[in-house]
């Protein structure tokens, strides 16, 4: 049966609609059990009931600090149906950062799982375990009509993402931001029942993708409880589980690619995202398993999880400028600007993105939301668009064609990361002037690697990167540090880059 709905629409409703057509579906499983489309949509009415009895309103953000589980699916759902927005917050953040994150969303109440509840009670944060939570809800029927609306613009999620000035920033994500993508003319063919696994870290854009793309079609996620996806995890998932559709960083696809290509035979289709993809893991794809179909995904999170896909080609793995970035998914439209005017196709510019997809802002920060989100004028019509950053062209057909970026932004393993984040921290703890490079490994994967001041005469470069890990999440740790007596400067007074790469050893 292939589930049709209109959007755009909130994603709870949809899901509520999903749920009274397929009720005995299996909507997640995982190792030791499964659960039904029913049996999550009961549960969470149960806490969505709950959550409005402890003061949830309507545009509340409600903080989740816990990691991929059943129960985890349940609580969002749950906060979605109460009318608020939820922000998954990893349990193993450092405390100053969740502390902060907390502090910034003034939330009227935080749930958590029991790794986060251990986190939280350590730091004395007054939180709701969900083993207690639904607990005195209504009864297991209450209709969704009881509920709260809730419009399909309002906010649904809330993605932190690191930040140019050294805080974190809270992108506010709406309903149809995440219900565009998963139209019945999506930007692919999903299929009949698909199966996707659950692999994403669950404060990351692409865990929508992998939840909310199965959830929101009558689809069923595979649920990855480990913290590394690897070979004989995706084989077993496949052949015992049926999964068919996975997505994974291109860092990640070059790691299985290079060990064990074959563990992805059976696959229905591969979607990669969060960097560019490598021509030569792709082409040995394509070759080894043809009846696989391979996709590359582009968007930043402003815009939820995808603005653009690609379906690869061998052809596009020869390619001289690399694997297209491709159309616009549904309800996106993508533009390319120069001096804040649309340019013609072939010409290149700043890619801007327009659409339902597009985030409200930023949490608490108008002027970064006013620098980021801005009205160009298209067709004769201002239109909203967010100004990503990314260099790019449209050809004749509408594709998009990436090449380069306009900042220093780095992207590492998918993860989008200011380094201005991790400047701030190494400042924090003591040095005067830090700089970070990405600095590629041996295999040409880009590294962290920290030049800093040294702060002070006893500690140490491992001191330093564990001190650090104390304030930044592990994807934002540098994988080396160097301390520097003082900085080589150019004339203009800015960080001699180039110098410092040599001194160490590197090329840039």
């Amino acid at each position: 049966m292939h589930c049709q709905f209109r959007s755009p629409t909130t994603i709870h409703e949809t899901f509520a609609r999903i749920a009274s057509e397929l009720p005995d579906r299996q909507a997640v499983v995982t190792a030791t059990g499964s659960t039904t489309y029913a049996e999550l949509a009961t549960r969470a009415r149960h806490i969505a009931h709950d959550l409005i009895g402890r003061g949830v309103r309507p545009h509340d953000i409600v903080p989740v600090v816990a990691r991929r589980s059943p129960d985890l699916l349940a609580a969002i759902l749950g906060v979605l149906m109460a009318g608020g927005a939820y922000a998954v917050l990893d349990p193993r953040w450092p405390h100053p950062r969740t502390d902060r994150l907390l502090t910034a969303m003034r939330p009227p109440v935080v749930l958590a799982d029991g790794a986060g509840s251990a986190r939280l009670g350590q730091a004395g944060i007054k939180h709701i375990a969900f083993a207690d939570l639904g607990q005195a809800a209504g009864p297991a029927e209450a209709p969704t009509a009881d509920l709260p609306r809730v419009s399909p613009a309002d906010r649904a999620t809330v993605f932190w993402t690191s930040g140019s000035t050294g805080d974190p920033k809270a992108v506010l994500s709406p309903h149809q931001a995440t219900t565009r993508l998963f139209v019945p003319e999506s930007f692919m063919d999903f299929g009949e029942r698909p199966v996707m696994i659950l692999a994403a870290a669950a404060a990351w854009d692409a865990f929508s993708l992998e939840l909310w793309g199965m959830l929101l079609r009558g689809g069923t996620a595979v649920l990855h409880e480990d913290d590394l996806l690897l070979p004989h995890s995706i084989r077993a998932y496949v052949t015992d589980f049926g999964a068919t559709h996975l997505f994974l960083t291109p860092s990640l696809f070059d790691v299985i690619a290079s060990g064990d290509i074959d563990c992805l035979a059976g696959l229905r289709a591969l979607i990669l995202g969060g960097d560019k993809p490598p021509p030569a893991n792709c082409r040995k794809l394509l070759a080894a398993h043809p009846s696989v179909e391979l996709y590359n995904g582009y968007g930043p999170v402003e815009s939820c999880v995808f603005a653009t896909v690609h379906r690869i080609t061998m052809d596009d793995t020869h390619a001289a400028g690399g694997i297209p970035a491709g159309l616009p998914v549904p309800g996106t439209r993508v533009h390319i600007v120069a001096d804040g005017v649309p340019v013609p196709p072939g010409e290149s510019g700043e890619v801007a993105i327009s659409g339902t997809g597009l985030a409200s802002g930023y949490l608490n920060d108008p002027d970064q939301t006013a620098a980021a989100f801005r009205r160009v004028t298209v067709d004769g019509d201002a239109v909203m668009v967010y100004l990503t950053g990314d260099y790019g062209r449209l050809d004749e057909t509408g594709v998009l064609h990436l090449t380069g970026r306009k900042d220093a932004q780095l992207k590492i393993a998918g993860h989008r990361i200011e380094p201005a984040e991790i400047e701030s921290a190494v400042n924090a703890l003591g040095s005067r002037r830090s700089v970070v490079m990405p600095i590629p490994d041996r295999t040409g994967a880009p590294r962290i690697i920290l030049f800093a001041e040294r702060p002070g005469a006893d500690i140490t470069e491992a001191e330093m990167r564990g001190r650090l890990s104390e304030l930044l999440p592990a994807y934002m740790l540098p994988a080396k540090v160097h301390f520097v007596s003082t900085m080589p400067l150019l004339d203009n007074t800015k960080i001699n880059k180039r110098e410092l790469s040599a001194r160490f050893g590197y090329t840039s």
